[in-house]
């Protein structure tokens, strides 16, 4: 019996399941979120947080934007406020809670103005008090004590030039992307910075002249000076001649530590100009277009400080006023 020719084998080709269409409640949901972003001026870091924070509102409840009630937007805030079973510790801090709700009811807001809802289940919410935060300031002989820390680095001409500009209440991120055409020998130009709170900062005639002997050394030293390079360079071994990182500025900052005794942060030197210029008078309207604060309630840490010592001006002056007024009538009196 002639033996069967066996076939050649046949390749299935298996391909994967075809996932799912996304639901149109997610999708619409996403568009309004895309459609409230494009309706602000905001900075792409702020579109960046916005997001971020009612991600926390779609990841809990997959319902539509229109279908939310007071009752649910409730249950969320509780859900914020929950206390982690391990740690026995709230997982987010108020701050945070209150700004992700402020997010939602801004968003909510918008909603309704658009007359994508008719009801906004977010108004009856209350946002958790904070405690008004106080300014980290660095006092006169901390201050001092940095300076001369950075007059004796390895890089004085360039560290104590950081620390000037950082006393003249810029952030470390706005130092960083600082370039030579932003000193026009008196002032510097703020381009980039945070929440684009853009502006020109005066220096003082002591900062302009270290920042003028910094880039007098940096030409010494062969690295280019002109228009579109960085003021402030690494000089490190692997990032020579390139333009100094935040995380540059924050080792530069934490080098002092050890002359001071106490913790830094680059921050803190903003915290100082603000709060120094209130505590010596100057208008706080003039203050915060230094600081380019947009807001009066953020900037309020800094006239606490100015307000306490004129009220200890105040206390000193009426003692002593007092006092004579006593002594007047009786001499013996203490």
């Amino acid at each position: 019996m002639p033996l069967k020719s066996i076939p050649e084998p046949t390749l299935l080709t298996i391909l994967p399941a075809p996932l799912p269409a996304p639901s149109p409640v997610v999708e619409l949901r996403e568009a309004r979120i895309d459609e409230f972003l494009q309706a602000r001026s905001l900075s792409p870091n702020s579109k960046i947080a916005y997001r971020r924070d009612l991600n926390h509102f779609l990841r809990w409840i997959t319902i539509g934007w229109a279908a939310v009630t007071p009752r649910q937007v409730a249950q969320f805030k509780a859900h914020l406020l929950r206390i982690d079973s391990d740690t026995k510790e709230r997982v987010l801090k108020d701050s945070s809670v209150c700004r992700i709700l402020g997010t939602l009811k801004n968003f909510y807001g918008w909603l309704l103005k658009s007359q994508y809802i008719s009801l906004d289940p977010t108004i009856a919410i209350e946002l958790p008090k904070l405690v008004e935060p106080e300014a980290q300031n660095l006092d006169d002989i901390t201050v001092e004590q940095i300076l001369h820390a950075a007059t004796n680095s390895s890089l004085p001409e360039r560290n104590i030039t950081i620390v000037s500009v950082l006393l003249h209440g810029l952030r470390a991120s706005e130092v960083v992307n600082l370039n030579l055409e932003d000193y026009d020998g008196q002032r510097l130009n703020i381009r980039q910075a945070k929440a684009d709170s853009k502006g020109k900062v005066p220096l003082t005639v002591q900062t302009r002249s270290r920042l003028d002997r910094y880039l007098e050394w940096r030409e010494r030293q062969g690295h280019s000076i002109e228009n579109g390079s960085p003021i402030f360079i690494s000089e490190s071994n692997r990032n020579r001649g390139k333009r100094l990182s935040y995380d540059g500025i924050y080792k530069v900052v934490k080098e002092f530590e050890k002359a001071t005794n106490t913790s830094i942060h680059p921050h803190q030197f903003r915290h100082t100009f603000a709060t120094n210029m209130m505590v010596q008078g100057m208008n706080p309207y003039h203050v915060m277009t230094m600081t380019r604060h947009r807001s009066s309630a953020s900037f309020r840490r800094y006239t606490k400080a100015a307000d306490q010592a004129a009220a200890e001006a105040a206390f000193y002056q009426t003692i002593r006023q007092d006092s004579e007024a006593i002594d007047s009538h009786n001499p013996k009196s203490i």
